[in-house]
């Protein structure tokens, strides 16, 4: 019976995460009422604060528990020894198949950063950790390169360029010609 009651909370929990999400993505957080999200998620607005205290909390576990992490698998999984160009090309595929299953949070991530420091502190904390993990597979893929400030200046331009690229493809936008790009970080490096 217990487990049954535990299933059964965890599943309107996700109801109510699902309703948030939907919500806050296409009409902006400050804009949707909490009664709003309750009604879409078929509960009573008591039982949304059962699952999250206040408004804010919902946006925050949006993040905690949908928001894909910048670091989804080891960085020697996308390494190709000897080339960084084709290696930062593979860490670019990798992020945008798993940014792909995240389009609405990312949508509400861009949409809150400037109001909500919550929401800020996920994004420079997603940045810091996409830059960490760039930094290392530029390292392993150039091991003859020991320069760890280069490293770290080629990650930021590519942190920098990937996100552009992730948030205008999600705006229907210009693609970025990545593969020019990479090449020229790499060669940025041999230099």
């Amino acid at each position: 019976m217990a487990d049954s009651a535990v299933a059964s909370g965890e599943a309107t929990r996700e109801r109510i995460l699902d309703a948030a999400e939907e919500l806050f993505a296409h009409h902006g957080f400050d804009a949707t009422p909490t009664a709003r999200v309750a009604a879409q998620a078929s509960v009573p607005k008591g039982l949304l604060f059962y699952h999250f205290a206040r408004k804010i909390d919902l946006l925050t576990a949006l993040f905690a528990e949908r928001m894909p992490v910048a670091v989804p698998h080891d960085p020697h999984e996308v390494v190709v020894q000897g080339d960084v160009a084709a290696s930062l090309l593979e860490l670019a595929d990798r992020l945008a198949a798993s940014h792909e299953r995240s389009r609405l949070v990312r949508t509400i991530l861009w949409r809150e950063a400037d109001t909500h420091p919550e929401v800020a502190r996920c994004m420079h904390t997603f940045h810091d950790e996409l830059v960490e993990l760039a930094t290392r597979v530029i390292a392993l893929a150039d091991p003859g390169n020991t320069d760890p400030s280069r490293h770290h200046a080629a990650a930021l331009a590519w942190t920098g360029t990937i996100t552009l690229a992730l948030n205008t493809a999600r705006l229907g936008g210009v693609e970025h010609d990545l593969p020019v790009v990479a090449a020229l970080l790499a060669a940025g490096l041999r230099r």
